[in-house]
């Protein structure tokens, strides 16, 4: 979802979409649309439960305690996390309200957001289809510019780097979203999608450079976030007294 999120971005900048409203929602938007377009119609029975990764990362991070350098403040060009968090489980939800009611249950979704999720999912689809429709490259036509992947080796001082860099290369997941990209898209340049290490939690893209950054601290940062997502089910599980993440969306 970072990856797609940058990615974004660099469509926003370099396609020169138009944006209402925040551009750091319209890139969530256009990451967690991202998300159902990779996975295609092929999508397995934990599809679902690992959107709903995505938005507890928005509420461990939301429920954490931080840094006075790293919280995020009303005026921030970022939604709140509380906010991502709802956001995101509002998606989820209403990318079919009929079968993924137990989503309401496993956020605490409020009944009075949820009821207009199915309406705010299919604005979101319908942005998702005008933009391929109106920037998608002509059929045939050559591609002339691609976005190149680059992996930066990580410092030996960071725990778990090497085995980072060998589960995102293993994964080719760079790849695949670099070049679904490329081929979707006339890209006015060529581009980079460089992994390498930040000194910092971060992702970005560079307007200037053309360039999308993602840092190794940042899936290290995922990392530890991760280690506590067994004890924030328990406590969710109990306060709804029924399991949150069922294996399969379906019944």
């Amino acid at each position: 979802f970072t990856l797609l999120h940058e990615m974004g971005h660099l469509l926003i900048n370099e396609l020169q979409l138009p944006v209402l409203g925040r551009e750091e929602d319209a890139a969530d938007q256009l990451g967690f649309m991202g998300l159902f377009l990779l996975a295609g119609k092929q999508r397995d029975s934990d599809f679902y439960a690992k959107l709903l990764d995505i938005a507890d990362y928005w509420r461990l991070e939301w429920q954490r305690p931080k840094r006075a350098d790293e919280e995020i403040y009303a005026w921030d060009s970022h939604g709140l996390d509380a906010q991502r968090f709802y956001n995101t489980a509002c998606l989820a939800y209403g990318s079919d309200p009929d079968h993924l009611e137990w989503i309401i249950n496993a956020t605490g979704l409020p009944d009075e957001r949820a009821f207009g999720c199915a309406q705010e999912y299919q604005q979101v689809a319908y942005a998702v289809n005008w933009l391929e429709q109106h920037f998608r490259r002509p059929t045939g036509s050559p591609i002339q510019h691609r976005i190149k992947v680059i992996y930066d080796l990580p410092p030996a001082s960071l725990e778990h780097g090497a085995q980072m860099l060998a589960k995102v290369r293993a994964s080719g997941l760079l790849e695949e979203v670099a070049n679904r990209a490329s081929e979707t898209f006339a890209l006015p340049r060529e581009l980079n999608l460089r992994l390498t290490s930040c000194g910092a939690d971060d992702a970005w893209y560079n307007g200037q450079s053309g360039e999308l950054t993602l840092c190794y601290e940042r899936l290290a940062h995922f990392r530890q976030l991760a280690q506590q997502l067994p004890r924030l089910r328990a406590n969710e599980s109990q306060r709804v007294q029924q399991p949150s993440y069922p294996s399969s969306p379906l019944p």
